[in-house]
């Protein structure tokens, strides 16, 4: 498991994030920009968002993601975190996109292949549903060549319900730094947050996208 710092700030500070990369020359581009797109899935009473809400240690997410447009690789990811640490298990698969109902089901054929039961069994409810779909702009950055950057803009989020024919649709106002280190280097990534003028706080694009529709109490 890894440290998992997120920090939110608004976009009007947008500047401030690119002045505060562009001061450090141990702070390189890692990786070039690209769209992630994630679908959420949730049981019906929302029992991985009520865990999060209540502030749980040891919690989970889980959802697909994608990269930019590319619907032909997508992959499984379950996101677990105790406290400020996390970690993700995923399961790469091609399955037909438009199947979505079934994706974190046990009616799922992919799902029960013997070589994909490592991950089945890490699934807490055989009958997850869609919930939402949350798209962003991620830009990558390095510290040192130890302590990943992360900065995520444009923040779109779509509720997803096949009863309704109109797109439920709310841009957030708000981008969210995130700085991912390894227990080894604690000192290293903490004294990179210290340093900046910008401060943690508990941030949750999946819980951020419920309040948006007014389905959770979260700011």
């Amino acid at each position: 498991m890894r440290y998992e710092i997120k920090i939110p700030i608004q976009q009007n500070l947008d500047s401030e994030f690119h002045n505060f990369i562009s001061y450090d020359k141990n702070i390189k581009k890692a990786f070039d920009d690209r769209i992630i797109n994630s679908i959420y899935f949730d049981t019906e009473n929302f029992s991985s968002a009520r865990n999060n809400l209540s502030g749980i240690s040891r919690r989970s997410k889980y959802r697909i993601r994608w990269y930019n447009n590319n619907l032909q690789n997508l992959n499984y990811e379950i996101k677990s975190k105790s406290n400020n640490l996390g970690k993700k298990i995923i399961l790469k698969t091609n399955q037909d996109f438009k199947n979505l109902e079934n994706f974190y089901s046990i009616k799922n054929q992919f799902l029960n292949k013997k070589e994909n039961n490592f991950f089945l069994g890490k699934i807490f409810d055989y009958d997850l549903r869609p919930v939402v779909k949350v798209s962003y702009i991620r830009s990558y950055y390095i510290y040192n060549n130890k302590v990943m950057i992360t900065y995520d803009k444009s923040l779109n989020y779509e509720l997803i319900n096949k009863f309704q024919l109109k797109k439920n649709l709310f841009k957030d106002s708000m981008n969210v730094i995130e700085v991912k280190f390894n227990k080894e280097d604690y000192k290293l990534g903490s004294n990179l947050i210290l340093g900046s003028n910008f401060y943690p706080k508990r941030f949750s694009k999946y819980l951020r996208s419920l309040y948006s529709f007014n389905i959770a109490n979260y700011i």
